[in-house]
């Protein structure tokens, strides 16, 4: 029984020991990681930063008016210039809609402002912006009066490169989510799965299918269409719906076509949303 009762005691005091020196072991690098997270780098940016070809997608309201939707690129030089290709929804409007003589300035701690003239609708558009991920994304907000529009842009090339895409960029299948509103429709959703694919002859094909919440009647619908990817990462399409409606729609590849901004087109539709390849 003694012996036994050595034997426990001298078993208790080691794993104790080996307690306290793992505890000891551990307090350095736990130490280390809360020096790391204090000193962490304060952000720092430039122009350069903040620079090359993005594609965004904006949506929000234009006080009194109605949607304002907004689906395309814009191009930021590290001088301070810069230029757009969108497509705009205002209201009950479609206005696609390019610009140059635009400006910007990033400052030190990656925030920014910008300011350019859209002569299609006679407004100086000005925006505030965040530089994240490095300058590979940037977040956005319209600074105008009476325009509540926030979004984001993913920076399709480098500054000094043009971006390269074609009906090839977006092969695979998508799952998607839209919303907004249509004629007669104040308040519209869906979500689906959405696959594009080529021909013989390099032509682009949609297949689809989705359920789309009509002011929360559901609906099951299968889709079949084409596309077309032009070579600056915007392309357009459209497709017929197992429910006897034709949809247009531009659309806007970042992320190397892992992700798609969707915006329709069809007079009085104020519909917008994302789509990420699923394989």
């Amino acid at each position: 029984m003694k012996c036994g009762m050595n034997w426990f005691l001298s078993t208790t005091i080691a794993i104790a020991l080996c307690i306290f020196s793992a505890a000891i072991l551990v307090q350095p690098k736990a130490h280390a990681q809360d020096e790391r997270a204090t000193f962490r780098p304060a952000p720092h940016c430039t122009n350069g930063t903040a620079s090359g070809t993005y594609g965004y997608r904006m949506a929000g309201q234009l006080v009194g008016v109605g949607p304002f939707l907004v689906n395309g690129i814009f191009t930021h030089h590290a001088d301070g210039a810069m230029e757009g290709d969108v497509h705009l929804t205002l209201g009950d409007q479609q206005i696609p809609t390019k610009w140059t003589g635009g400006t910007f300035k990033t400052n030190d701690n990656c925030t920014g402002s910008g300011k350019f003239f859209v002569q299609d609708i006679n407004l100086e558009v000005t925006y505030n912006f965040i530089v994240t991920d490095g300058g590979e994304q940037i977040e956005l907000l319209n600074t105008n009066q009476g325009v509540v529009l926030h979004g984001a842009g993913r920076r399709i090339s480098k500054s000094g490169k043009a971006p390269r895409c074609n009906n090839g960029t977006i092969l695979g299948a998508y799952g998607g989510r839209l919303d907004g509103s249509i004629p007669g429709v104040p308040n519209l959703a869906l979500a689906g799965i959405f696959t594009y694919s080529i021909d013989d002859n390099y032509n682009g094909v949609m297949t689809g299918s989705d359920t789309v919440s009509f002011e929360g009647q559901y609906s099951q619908r299968a889709d079949q269409g084409t596309y077309k990817m032009g070579s600056n990462c915007r392309g357009a399409g459209f497709y017929t719906d197992s429910l006897g409606n034709k949809i247009n729609y531009v659309m806007t590849a970042v992320d190397g076509g892992e992700t798609i901004y969707f915006q329709g087109t069809d007079p009085g539709s104020a519909v917008s949303g994302i789509g990420r390849r699923i394989r």
